[in-house]
């Protein structure tokens, strides 16, 4: 007789396949730890697409936990056999760094009169209104300028500056508001090169901004919403391919769709309205190559109309009547990284920006001017030995120009007080020109000994408009002292082309050459310990070839220039809750009329300037900052009486010497609030400014009465609150 003895049966392990993604992002998170609660010492590891896969012992319930730095998320799920397997999806929440002064690969090394600050650190700065180009007047080197956010440097002024994106180079980096074209949530980082730049920055005496945009993202598609109090915009990116993505932003303000215009003193003001646009496609060729294709634009547009009786009109009667203004300027670009071998790399750039202003003033007349430019760079970077970098450049430019005007001129300069629009000459001009340029830049970094590196390069340029050529020099030296102290010095040769008015023909000289400035400069950097750093810096600046203008000749180079300054930075990293910075600049600048000997401030001299920045993180969804700005009064030149009258019988009026005034201390304090919101699929984040909270009132000049017998301080406009509201998917 047989005997049938039944074996056990064992249960079936089941194998579930998960995601483990950012918390209000989506993005996939690698490294995260998947565990069962029931099944001990069975876990996973997420990859890098997030992807995840679990062995369970048995059908049954499970709690799964998913653990990165600290941070945990746990499900509760259900498996059961024969029946589809569930598909987990964690969202992990990551803690926010906020210590950002980090340099980006692959761009300059040099360290000689450099600052860094990542995007998202100045977009959460106090007073910004969440723009981080409008948080530049708060590093070393650079002094308040009232109603704009383009900064003056190290006795220079913000039309010196040289502005790139990219590698791309920008003409038009803010909207009349002091808003920046740019949206914040594109900007990655920047450099400030203040002084002593490298050989591969031309045609610029002033500082370079150099600000580099982040990269698309490539594993999955989202977008932002932004609304603030000036305007609104969006931003759509995500991948195509594996191997290419894209971003594309663009904004609108919207305060002229509530608020029509303004009326006061007889002159009524449109709102000015504002647009702009930035595209960005990445395509990664193959391993050795990657193509970037740039769109960029922005436009600005302001009407106003003055009151025949107004005391503008009485002042200046050709600024009676209706007056625009429009300005507008789009680039489009072409960048090819290439890397030829494990130390060699080469950027070629291809770029097309065309500028048009048009302007009608009153009567006093109308301007049209457009501006084609086409740039094609290129920088090849070799490592010849360990601590030995060469870098070629290679520049070719041309500019076709279109002039139409027809419009009363008065040559005048910051050499010039009186400067009556009403009584000038009416020109008319209507022309078309190109100008070639070309440029060829060489840098050698040696390091020399363990801690000494020195640098020096040359440039070479010219133009045939001005049929200008120059050869610059310029040299530096880094020596790491010790391991938390760096050395630093600089000096170079720089030249700028004059502006389109003053070398135009007819209304300028087409005859000047550029400005010159040479720059030294000498700085120590210490870290103190993972939490506190400073760094100290002197310089000093000569400028000759200025402009100044001339009865004959319109303009001549006949004026010079000096400015020197030491600036102290101290600042505090974002490791816990509390970061921030302090800066103190101790400068003086000065110009002088080499034709009449007249020597003054110049009208960005700031002796003392500083700014205390701080930022507390409450909580992850809370932060408070706070800046506070001081500077002492900077130069006006006042009119101290009448001397007879003009043709039309208005008195003309008699100044003191140029710049001769000084405008009483600046200070203000703004304070900012953050709250962010963080759901499983998309983030909120707000954010509520109070600016000027004690309601300072500072004036940044004086307006006279038609007979200059009378005068009113004019104060700064400031906006007593903003606030901002964005939805990231």
């Amino acid at each position: 007789m047989w005997m049938m003895v039944g074996a056990p049966v064992l249960a079936a392990e089941l194998t579930i396949s998960g995601r483990v993604l950012e918390k209000g992002t989506r993005a996939p998170l690698q490294g995260v730890i998947v565990s069962a609660k029931e099944s001990t010492g069975n876990s996973a590891v997420s990859d890098s697409g997030g992807q995840f896969q679990l062995t369970l012992p048995a059908p049954g319930s499970y709690t799964l936990t998913a653990t990165n730095s600290g941070l945990s998320s746990t499900l509760q799920i259900w498996a059961e056999e024969g029946q589809p397997l569930p598909v987990p999806t964690f969202y992990l929440r990551v803690p926010e760094t906020l210590g950002e002064m980090v340099v980006t690969a692959g761009r300059s090394p040099d360290q000689v009169g450099k600052s860094v600050i990542g995007g998202k650190t100045l977009s959460k700065l106090a007073g910004s209104s969440g723009d981080p180009l409008r948080a530049l007047q708060t590093l070393p080197g650079v002094v308040s300028v009232d109603g704009s956010s383009a900064p003056a440097v190290r006795g220079s002024g913000p039309g010196d500056n040289a502005y790139y994106v990219d590698n791309l180079y920008i003409g038009k980096l803010f909207h009349f508001g002091s808003i920046s074209v740019f949206n914040a949530d594109l900007i990655e980082d920047f450099n400030l090169f203040s002084a002593a730049f490298g050989p591969h920055y031309g045609n610029v005496t002033g500082a370079v901004i150099d600000v580099a945009l982040r990269e698309p993202r490539k594993d999955r598609w989202g977008g932002k919403i932004d609304v603030n109090v000036m305007g609104a915009n969006f931003l759509v990116e995500g991948p195509r391919t594996s191997d290419q993505s894209f971003y594309f932003a663009a904004r609108r303000s919207y305060v002229d769709l509530l608020i029509k215009q303004v009326e006061q003193d007889g002159v009524t003001v449109q709102i000015p309205n504002y647009w702009d646009y930035q595209g960005k496609y990445l395509w990664q060729v193959n391993d050795s190559n990657r193509l970037a294709f740039h769109l960029l634009g922005a436009s600005d547009k302001l009407e106003l109309s003055v009151d025949q009786s107004s005391e503008t009109a009485q002042m200046e009667p050709v600024l009676a009547g209706d007056s625009s203004m429009s300005d507008m300027n789009t680039v489009q670009g072409v960048v090819l990284d290439t890397v030829l071998s494990t130390t060699a790399y080469n950027k070629l750039l291809l770029e097309r920006s065309n500028h048009r202003s048009d302007s009608n003033i009153g009567t006093a007349g109308t301007l049209s001017f457009t501006q084609e430019n086409l740039i094609l760079r290129e920088l090849l970077r070799m490592e010849l030995a360990t601590g030995n970098e060469l870098s070629l450049g290679g520049e070719l430019f041309r500019a076709n120009v279109s002039v139409n005007a027809d419009f009363k001129h008065a040559p005048c300069t910051q050499f010039d007080a009186d400067c009556d629009l009403t009584s000038a000459p009416r020109l008319q001009l209507s022309d078309k020109f190109s100008s070639n340029g070309w440029a060829v830049s060489a840098q050698d970094r040696m390091r020399v000994l363990p801690s000494l590196t020195l640098i020096g390069g040359v440039r070479r340029s010219g133009e045939n408009y001005l049929h200008r050529s120059y050869t610059e020099p310029r040299v530096g030296a880094e020596w790491q002292w010790s391991e938390s102290t760096l050395l630093t010095a600089g000096w170079g040769r720089h030249n700028q082309m004059p502006t389109g008015e003053q070398v135009v023909r007819q209304f300028g000289n087409p005859g000047l050459g550029h400005i010159r400035a040479e720059h030294s400069v000498l700085g120590i950097s210490q870290k103190v310990d993972k939490d506190w750093n400073w760094k100290v810096e002197t310089y000093y600046k000569e400028l000759s070839n200025l402009v100044v203008s001339d009865p004959l000749l319109n303009y001549i180079n006949a004026a010079s220039g000096k400015a020197y300054g030491a600036e102290l930075l101290i600042r505090k990293e974002a490791t816990d809750k509390l970061s921030g910075w302090l800066v103190i600049n101790l400068s003086k600048s000065q110009r002088r009329n080499d034709v009449t000997g007249e020597a003054f401030r110049f009208e960005y001299d700031q002796p003392v300037n500083t700014t205390l920045v701080g930022t507390y993180k409450l909580s992850e969804a809370w932060s408070l900052g706070g800046k506070w700005n001081y500077h002492s009064g900077t130069p006006y030149t006042p009119v101290v009486g009448t001397s007879g009258t003009y043709t039309d019988g208005r008195p003309i009026p008699v100044y003191a010497a140029v710049n001769s005034g000084t405008l009483p201390v600046y200070h203000r304090l703004d304070l900012r609030l953050d709250r962010n919101y963080v759901f499983n699929r998309w983030k909120l984040n707000t954010y509520f400014e109070l600016n000027n909270v004690y309601q300072r009132k500072n004036i940044v000049g004086y307006s006279y009465d038609p007979t200059y017998t009378k005068r009113d301080p004019v104060h700064a406009f400031v906006l007593p609150f903003s606030f901002g509201v964005q939805g990231e998917f």
